[in-house]
């Protein structure tokens, strides 16, 4: 007898505590996997949210479409106190 598994019987998932990172981009996101992808806690993500991060609902469900959450980090990206002051003193900003 063979030892392989049935084919027609699921495979259960690994069981790590964390979503796999390379998911394709044509799945919606959940706060968590947005939280896992930018390093931030749930709290930074709902907080992102309020300052106009994109989502979607579904149902009562809050989800993130990929590409507008990386869309959002590149267009938003704001410069520090600091770097503002730097880049002020070089000229490089007026």
């Amino acid at each position: 007898m063979n030892s392989t598994a049935d084919p027609g019987t699921p495979v259960d998932p690994p069981v790590s505590g964390e979503t796999p990172l390379n998911d394709t981009d044509s799945d919606l996101w959940t706060s968590e996997r947005v939280a896992q992808y930018l390093h931030v806690s749930l709290k930074s993500v709902f907080n992102l949210r309020k300052k106009g991060l994109p989502f979607v609902k579904v149902g009562g469900a809050v989800r993130f479409v990929p590409q507008e959450v990386k869309d959002y980090l590149l267009t938003n990206r704001g410069l520090t106190a600091h770097r503002l002051r730097q880049a002020v003193r070089k000229g490089a900003v007026t």
